[in-house]
């Protein structure tokens, strides 16, 4: 009876909420401190550069623990302190990463360059393709850092400067991973084929998003140039949006354990009118954040994107947070890992 009675309350939305409140509570308070850190002290000479870079390098080391199984936490027996250990670590590293990097390359032109490759390639490594799938840690943590650490500066090397991998692939990357329809999807391949078909989809989804923004004026997309535009050719607020996107894409699906729209069938007809409903959160996202920095700094003028700037770095902690709480502290109620399926 006790079971079902959890089985029960963890579909209600209620179940689920204070997790979603605890990513939107920890997201702002970062922020904040954030910006009074770093208009005090900087490490690159940009304090939006350093907010974003000091949320997203801790992030990405959260995924490499879960990549490796949770090592080296995993002896750690009680769930809060084996969740605030590794968050403590991941930020540690993650802010070392970020200062180091800080005194061998220009983190103005080389920092999203990093970033976004190391976030490409342990998607590509072991989200989409589960390379050392049954490789055990320490082993699988020190030949992983190998390869996406030269992963990284080959792509830098490789690509036009400043080696940017275009990260707007990490929105259907999130709505695929986070709402389970890939792995149902592709529940019949093997893994080849689940990997080439997961990149397939997600290149589909990133091209009717850069096409539909196009339309709407708030990207430009050359085929003459289409590398230069695709890293320089959107507007703030598509870049704020990237952000909130990137804050609930994964977030809502995983918290919530795909409620309400799990409940929709055919699978597929769920997840694209869950996918249009975590756009429309988005949106409401975007119009807050920006209410929020313009009420704080009013802009002096047309030229003053100061509040713009703001909302997007606010946007980005949403992306650090969605993630670092269900992923350092997994349970049913942080909906990861998922305990469902679109074949329920």
């Amino acid at each position: 009876m006790a079971d079902e009675k959890e089985k029960s309350e963890s579909t209600k939305w209620g179940y689920h909420w204070p997790v979603m409140l605890a990513v939107i509570i920890a997201s702002v308070l970062n922020w904040w401190i954030g910006h009074m850190i770093f208009t005090r002290v900087s490490i690159c000479g940009l304090e939006w550069l350093d907010i974003v870079g000091t949320y997203l390098w801790p992030l990405w080391w959260i995924f490499a623990f879960v990549v490796w199984g949770y090592w080296p936490f995993n002896k750690i027996k009680n769930w809060w302190a084996r969740g605030i250990t590794m968050l403590s670590v991941a930020w540690i590293l993650g802010v070392l990463c970020w200062y180091t990097a800080s005194k061998i390359v220009d983190l103005q032109t080389y920092g999203f360059p990093i970033l976004a490759g190391l976030f490409f390639w342990i998607v590509v490594t072991n989200f989409s393709f589960n390379l050392w799938g049954k490789v055990a840690p320490p082993k699988k943590a020190v030949l992983g850092l190998l390869l996406w650490y030269s992963l990284v500066i080959v792509t830098i090397i490789v690509l036009p400067k400043p080696g940017l991998m275009p990260a707007w692939w990490f929105i259907p990357t999130q709505w695929l991973l986070g709402s389970g329809i890939i792995a149902y999807w592709t529940k019949d391949m093997n893994e080849g084929e689940r990997g080439i078909t997961y990149w397939a989809i997600n290149l589909a989804v990133v091209f009717l998003i850069i096409a539909f923004a196009s339309l709407l004026g708030y990207f430009n997309f050359s085929l003459e140039n289409p590398y230069a535009s695709l890293i320089g050719g959107y507007s703030l607020y598509f870049l704020i949006w990237f952000g909130a996107g990137c804050s609930f894409n994964w977030s809502v699906f995983v918290i919530f354990e795909g409620w309400p729209w799990r409940k929709i069938k055919p699978p597929t007809l769920g997840a694209i009118v869950g996918f249009i409903g975590v756009i429309i959160i988005q949106i409401i996202a975007v119009l807050v954040s920006i209410a929020i920095t313009k009420s704080i700094w009013p802009p002096t003028g047309p030229e003053d994107t100061y509040y713009l700037i703001q909302a997007f770095v606010l946007a980005y902690a949403g992306v650090h947070w969605g993630f670092a709480i269900p992923l350092s502290f997994p349970s049913k109620r942080t909906g990861f890992p998922p305990s469902w399926s679109w074949e329920e």
